[in-house]
């Protein structure tokens, strides 16, 4: 059961608005308050990762707020996957959904590399999850580390240049970026089965 700390810090993340008011509230010190919780949303699962990544994008602009959340995600990607090979399944069983676990470790050697890379780069999969089943297998961290950059930085990329995109001060580019966004998103969302039935 959650106390009443916990259930505050979740409450903050349920809208974007209160998350933007919250890392406001620590002034010089928001950007490092934000790149803390672009870390810790890779741990720690019900921290919404895209929901930050958009933030991001509206409060630090393109370049500042990809270079945050884009560092703070491989850097705790990284940390997860090193942690899993040193601590082992005990650590996993911690934080993390056995079920997605035990999909990823039944796909055949040759066919991880693909499949982590698609689940990085397609929304609506357990991304964050994978991390730590990537490091129960025999994967090499150089491998690891290149899946997540190209796997995972499209999308923060996408997600902070909409954040940006929210507050330009021009609206035909906004609309532009959401409407670009909204069909990415949708084509890869149309793509998700075939994904699935690589973990089958």
């Amino acid at each position: 059961m959650k106390n009443k700390g916990e259930n505050k810090l979740m409450s903050l993340f349920e809208s974007a608005a209160a998350l933007k008011a919250y890392l406001l509230s620590f002034g010089a010190l928001t950007p490092l308050v934000y790149f803390a919780l672009q870390l810790l949303q890779v741990i720690v699962a019900p921290i919404p990762g895209g929901t930050i990544g958009v933030i991001g994008g509206a409060l630090f602009g393109l370049p500042m707020g990809f270079a945050l959340s884009a560092s703070a995600t491989f850097i705790g990607s990284c940390a997860v996957f090193l942690l899993t090979k040193k601590f082992g399944r005990p650590f996993v069983e911690r934080f993390s959904n056995n079920e997605w676990i035990a999909k990823f470790e039944a796909i055949s050697p040759e066919k991880i590399d693909l499949v982590l890379f698609l689940v990085f780069l397609f929304p609506a999969f357990p991304d964050d999850i994978l991390c730590f089943a990537a490091g129960l297998t025999k994967m090499p961290f150089r491998r690891f580390a290149l899946l997540v950059i190209v796997g995972r930085f499209p999308g923060i990329f996408l997600n902070t240049l909409v954040g940006a995109g929210l507050f330009a001060e021009n609206p035909t580019v906004t609309i532009a970026i959401l409407v670009g966004y909204a069909l990415v998103m949708i084509a890869l969302y149309l793509l998700r089965d075939k994904v699935t039935k690589l973990m089958n």
